[in-house]
């Protein structure tokens, strides 16, 4: 029976409800390796098997949502003093890193301005692809100014579809001003990115909802997952970790939803999820550096590179054990310039 539906979804395309029916049944593992056999395929038909990293610098702005999110521990205080990103920028484009994305924090009110000399002083220095994940951030002019400047894509992270759920996670933020981004963009021809939590209280019919309505914007490229974590202090510390199984599963239903975008890993997931992720038809970008605008204190893995910048940032490259789990799986990590 599962077969059939896999075997209906490649000759006749694929809705809702054989969507809704595959998610459901691959709960199974018999199920879920014939989902992940058809994903991976269509990767490799669509995106080829080779693999490239990125950086993200996080916390590049102050968080100004409030109340904050009920999961979230990604805000800083302050901006990210801009001699000190351009020091990280140098180390990342060292590590041979060719695009980076500038993520958080959000204001409803607007960052149009602190992005725009963000992006204009990195580029005034560096020829390293950026990419703009600020949340609901950006007006629609400050989209075209970035578009002028040739940013590879601006974010906008749903997290979750459900009014309800994201009302009661997100009270300080705004669903629609998050949805307006994309249209804006998808106006504006710009290369978008989203995001959505898995684990967060939805349903598995709110995930495929997202994942159809997110498959409707052309110039959408890149569609991360995150894992949901219970992060101490915070106003979810006691709800349920998301399991890995729930993301790679509902990763490989947006594969057959989206043959040709990338499908990555976001946060509350680790070097330890790339062989599920892959097996279930990820994507070929990789976050295999990540840029904070606190310091580092200690590594979590033997295998990782801690770079302590000055006292104020530090760069984090999990590059190498990343490369080791792809290469005993048979993949191939290649630098930026030979995918374009």
């Amino acid at each position: 029976m599962f077969t059939t539906l896999l075997h209906t979804v490649l000759n006749e395309g694929i809705n809702k409800r054989l969507a809704l029916k595959i998610l459901e049944e691959s709960r199974w593992p018999q199920n879920a390796l014939e989902l992940f056999a058809v994903a991976s395929r269509l990767r490799d038909e669509n995106l080829g098997k080779e693999l490239y990293f990125s950086a993200g610098f996080g916390g590049v702005l102050p968080c100004r949502i409030v109340p904050r999110c009920a999961y979230c521990t990604y805000f800083v205080a302050e901006p990210f003093p801009l001699p000190d990103l351009l020091a990280c920028v140098r180390k990342v484009e060292e590590l041979g890193i060719r695009q980076m994305h500038l993520s958080g924090g959000s204001n409803l009110e607007g960052y149009d301005s602190e992005i725009l000399e963000m992006v204009q002083a990195i580029q005034e220095t560096s020829d390293i692809q950026v990419e703009v994940n600020l949340g609901p951030s950006l007006s629609a002019d400050t989209v075209k100014a970035l578009k002028t400047m040739k940013v590879v894509s601006i974010t906008s992270s749903l997290e979750t579809f459900t009014p309800e759920l994201f009302n009661r996670t997100k009270p300080g933020d705004s669903l629609e001003k998050r949805k307006q981004l994309l249209e804006i963009c998808e106006q504006e021809g710009v290369p978008i990115r989203s995001m959505m939590m898995i684990g967060l209280g939805e349903k598995y019919a709110d995930r495929i909802e997202q994942l159809f309505y997110l498959s409707r914007f052309s110039h959408l490229y890149h569609l991360r997952f995150s894992r949901f974590y219970p992060y101490p202090r915070t106003a979810l510390h006691n709800q349920l970790r998301c399991s890995p199984w729930e993301l790679a599963r509902t990763l490989a239903v947006a594969r057959l939803i989206m043959p040709r975008i990338n499908l990555g890993l976001a946060a509350g997931n680790e070097p330890d999820d790339l062989p599920l992720w892959y097996a279930a038809g990820g994507g070929n970008q990789l976050l295999g550096v990540m840029v904070s605008n606190r310091k580092v204190e200690n590594k979590t893995n033997p295998e990782d590179e801690l770079i302590i910048i000055n006292e104020r940032c530090s760069v984090y490259n999990r590059m190498p054990l990343m490369q080791r789990y792809l290469q005993e799986m048979g993949a191939s990590v290649i630098s930026k310039e030979k995918i374009q």
